[in-house]
């Protein structure tokens, strides 16, 4: 029985086909180390308003083996390329605005 789903599975299986519970993680890794809801959202923040330390959040994170932490990395980089993507939205807006206001053609 998968531990996860509650459904038959083979003896030997490494993966539920069902719900793709993975048996080998807890065999090879052991237990992986819980990320408080208050940590994950302060990672979020400053991944979004400072780039350069969401890009180190998220490569660290993202390089750890259990699935949280790849997740919590994963999110990370995104906002930070999020981050990124605004910044240079608004500095072209601004540039617009500047070139369009002063007259300049």
């Amino acid at each position: 029985m998968c531990v996860s789903c509650g459904r038959t599975i083979q003896w030997d299986a490494n993966v539920c086909p069902y719900c793709g519970h993975d048996y080998r993680y807890q065999a090879q890794y052991g237990k992986p180390e819980q990320i408080s809801d208050g940590l994950k959202i302060a990672f979020y923040i400053l991944s979004f308003l400072f780039w350069i330390v969401g890009l180190v959040i998220g490569l660290i994170y993202y390089s750890k083996p259990d699935p949280e932490s790849k997740h919590v990395g994963k999110v990370c980089l995104i906002l930070a390329v999020i981050s990124i993507a605004v910044s240079i939205g608004m500095a072209f807006v601004l540039y617009i605005l500047v070139l369009g206001f002063s007259g300049v053609a």
